[in-house]
């Protein structure tokens, strides 16, 4: 049985990820990168710790800011390179991780969280 709050929160579900995903590949397509989720990052969108909910205007904000403000240096990163891109609006966090596949650089975002004081010993780049 759903809860109260479960009926008012928009959750994001996998499609809607999927969605989101094809706008930021259109987006990081010109510095040469592919964007990718892990199942875990799925699972922590909608993660009750969050205190509240990221959405999906969130995520596609988070993308359109990375890429105007810090896409050529992602575009220029090594593979293997580990990076966190921090929302300082909405205190959104995400950290990911460049593999090369195939000769493309894929930005593999691991995991996502709203975290006012966000710790990592990775670079953050912040919008």
């Amino acid at each position: 049985m759903k809860t109260f709050s479960q009926y008012i929160f928009e959750r994001v579900s996998k499609s809607d990820l999927d969605q989101i995903e094809k706008y930021a590949d259109r987006l990081f397509a010109a510095v040469g990168i592919d964007v990718e989720f892990t199942r875990h990052f799925l699972d922590r969108v909608n993660d009750e710790r969050n205190k509240k909910p990221i959405n999906q205007a969130e995520l596609v904000r988070l993308f359109r800011l990375t890429y105007k403000k810090h896409g050529k240096k992602i575009g220029n990163m090594n593979p293997n390179a580990q990076a966190v891109i921090h929302d300082m609006e909405t205190d959104v966090n995400m950290p990911f991780v460049l593999n090369l596949r195939k000769g493309m650089l894929d930005l593999v975002a691991k995991t996502v969280m709203r975290k006012k004081d966000f710790k990592t010993s990775n670079q953050k780049l912040r919008v």
